[in-house]
């Protein structure tokens, strides 16, 4: 009889032990893939902060109302626009995108994904069993009702120029301020998952080549609002170039709980427990990105590559592998600025178009209005964008915008 019970007590751990071995398992793969597996289980809203210029610009949401800043947080913009109007509609015809929810999307911006259309194109897809997507769909035309899950925000520059650069046609570079940063409101508990390293802004402009009649020169007398908007809005708008901010991309972690001052670019849970990828050699020369073994470092700034059109309609069975299925899959690579581990930059950062290479200026027209869209997202292809960074939190974001040559740089140069 205590022979029996020795081996069904045995029998009992060793089932525990297997049921154990398999519910780790299973957190194990819930807890290491891109894109969310719920879809619904990040709550990351409520977005704030500013956007400002340098001097030689000025920022506007409706082509009427000049300032050097904007804030972007809805109560607050009422203050700016005219009475009644808000942020999704201060102007006839606005499209503005406030969701109630980010929600993780991907996209390249590049030609015909950005470039030449009226939107961006953003895509989706679900994630339901490991490293899998499917489902995928263009959440930009997608008419299901289901929430876009990213912001899109127009806004208006105007850029005085010299009138040698006018009659020249010499554009102005624009570039990030070092006040330009993105924060997850909630402290270390939401900052340290590892979200605000999925994050993106894009800066789209429309209809650049087109924009050249004289009435909407800076300082005509017939440069209204009616006449910029009828200039630079409407169904027929197209999105001429387009520049992708990452921030948080690279940069080693300094300090220690709780007192942390800059994350490293990969939390140590992903660097632990979600570090697969395949690159290319060129991706990856002399195993100078990944490792040996094929694992990548908590400071390690890694390419993304996002989904396309032609990944819609298709089941892809590894999201990681960045190399050989890459192209059968749709996947190109997200052409962005990086910024360090904060997002705090040290020194203005010269935006890049992301046509070609990504080595482009990426440039406005002298001496116009110019109109701008700002989109906010959580890129799906992020290998950050895991159910563990899904805790979520308010979102504030702060964009400083400039050109060189203003009276800042001048100062800065005199300076012995």
């Amino acid at each position: 009889m205590r022979e029996e019970n020795i081996k069904r007590n045995s029998r009992k751990r060793l089932n525990a032990l297997i049921l154990l071995v398999a519910f780790t398992a299973i957190l194990l793969i819930v807890a290491t893939y891109a894109w969310f597996s719920t879809q619904k289980n990040v709550t990351l809203g409520g977005l704030a902060g500013t956007v400002n210029v340098a001097e030689g610009l000025q920022i506007s949401l409706d082509a009427k109302n000049w300032a050097n800043e904007i804030s972007l947080k809805e109560g607050e913009v009422e203050e700016f626009l005219d009475a009644g109007k808000t942020l999704a509609t201060p102007y006839a015809g606005r499209t503005n995108l406030i969701p109630s929810e980010l929600l993780p999307v991907s996209t390249t911006a590049q030609q015909d994904e950005g470039i030449g259309l009226g939107d961006l194109n953003m895509y989706r897809g679900v994630n339901e069993s490991g490293i899998e997507l499917s489902e995928i769909k263009n959440m930009t035309t997608d008419e299901s009702g289901e929430e876009k899950g990213f912001y899109a925000i127009d806004f208006f520059l105007q850029n005085s120029s010299s009138q040698t650069a006018i009659e020249s046609s010499i554009n102005d570079v624009l570039r990030l301020e070092t006040n330009s940063a993105i924060k997850l409101n909630g402290g270390l508990a939401k900052e340290s998952t590892g979200l605000q390293n999925t994050l993106r802004v894009a800066f789209a402009i429309f209809d650049e080549d087109t924009l050249l009649s004289a009435d909407t020169v800076v300082g005509s007398a017939t440069a209204n609002q009616t006449t910029i908007l009828a200039a630079t809005t409407g169904e027929d708008r197209q999105i001429t170039d387009v520049a992708i901010w990452e921030p948080n991309a690279e940069g080693a972690q300094q300090g220690t709980s709780p007192s942390i001052t800059k994350y490293a670019a990969h939390v140590d849970y992903i660097v632990q427990n979600n570090n697969r990828l395949t690159l290319s050699d060129e991706d990856n020369p002399t195993n100078s990105v990944l490792d040996s073994t094929g694992k990548f470092a908590a400071n390690t700034k890694l390419p993304t590559y996002a989904l396309t059109a032609t990944s819609v309609g298709k089941s892809i069975t590894d999201i990681y592998d960045w190399d050989t299925g890459a192209t059968t899959n749709g996947l190109v690579k997200q052409n962005t600025v990086t910024t360090d581990n904060t997002g705090v930059i040290a020194a203005p950062v010269q935006l890049k178009s992301v046509k070609a290479d990504g080595t482009t200026d990426f440039s406005i027209a002298p001496g116009k209005y110019i109109h701008m869209r700002m989109y906010v997202w959580l890129e799906g292809q992020d290998v950050d964008c895991i159910n563990y960074a899904s805790l979520g939190g308010p979102l504030t974001i702060d964009v400083g915008l400039s050109k060189p040559g203003s009276a800042e740089d001048e100062e800065e140069e005199e300076e012995p």
